[in-house]
C-alpha cells in the first residue's frame, strides 16, 4: 500500500482514528511520519499500559468534576495510579472507577457493551441474560410511573424466563 502523503513509499505506518462513528484510516511511510511530525509512529511496539494510559489521560481531560485522588475500597488504587500504569488493581476498581472507564471504552469501541459475534454454544444464555436485563430496567421505569399490574406482569415474565433457563440446566443469569 503507497504513503497516502507522497503516493511514491509504501506505507509502513498504518493507523485507525476513530471519533463517535467516524473511522479514519492513514496509511504513511517513515519519511513522511517524519517530515509531518509522526516520527513517534515509528515505533511499533507499543506497550499496551502505555496506549491504555494515553486514552486514560484522554477521558481524564474530557471529564469534569470528578476526582482523580478517589481511591478503590478494596485495594487502595487511585484513578491516578491506574493512568499512569494502565491496569486496575482489583475487581472493585471497575466499579470505583466505571464513570471514567465507560468514557474510555466508549471513545475507543463506540459503546460500552458487546456487540461482536457470540459462540454459538453461549448465545442463548447471553441473550436471556439480556432479555432479563431489558426487563428488570423496565421495571424498575414502570414501579417508579407507580404501574404496578404492568410491573406484575413484567416480575412474571422475569421469573418465567429464569425458571426456564434452570429446568435446560444452564448457569444462573
Amino acid at each position: 500500500m503507497l504513503c497516502q502523503f507522497c503516493n511514491k513509499r509504501d506505507a509502513t505506518i498504518h493507523f485507525t482514528n476513530v471519533i463517535g462513528k467516524n473511522v479514519e484510516k492513514i496509511h504513511i511511510c517513515t519519511i513522511c511520519a517524519e517530515e509531518k511530525g509522526f516520527d513517534h509512529l515509528k515505533k511499533s511496539n507499543i506497550e499496551k499500559g502505555d496506549l491504555l494510559a494515553g486514552l486514560m489521560n484522554l477521558a481524564a481531560e474530557t471529564s469534569k468534576g470528578t476526582s482523580v485522588s478517589k481511591r478503590c475500597p478494596g485495594c487502595g488504587r487511585t484513578y491516578a495510579a491506574f493512568r499512569k500504569s494502565g491496569k486496575l488493581g482489583c475487581s472493585q476498581c471497575y466499579d470505583v472507577f466505571r464513570v471514567r472507564l465507560d468514557q474510555v471504552l466508549s471513545s475507543i469501541h463506540g459503546d460500552t457493551k458487546h456487540k461482536g459475534k457470540i459462540p454459538a454454544r453461549q448465545g442463548a444464555i447471553v441473550d436471556l441474560s439480556r432479555r432479563i436485563t431489558e426487563l428488570q430496567e423496565e421495571l424498575k421505569k414502570v414501579i417508579e410511573l407507580e404501574e404496578y399490574e404492568q410491573a406484575a406482569v413484567i416480575r412474571d415474565e422475569i421469573k418465567m424466563l429464569r425458571d426456564k433457563n434452570e429446568s435446560e440446566g444452564r448457569p444462573d443469569v
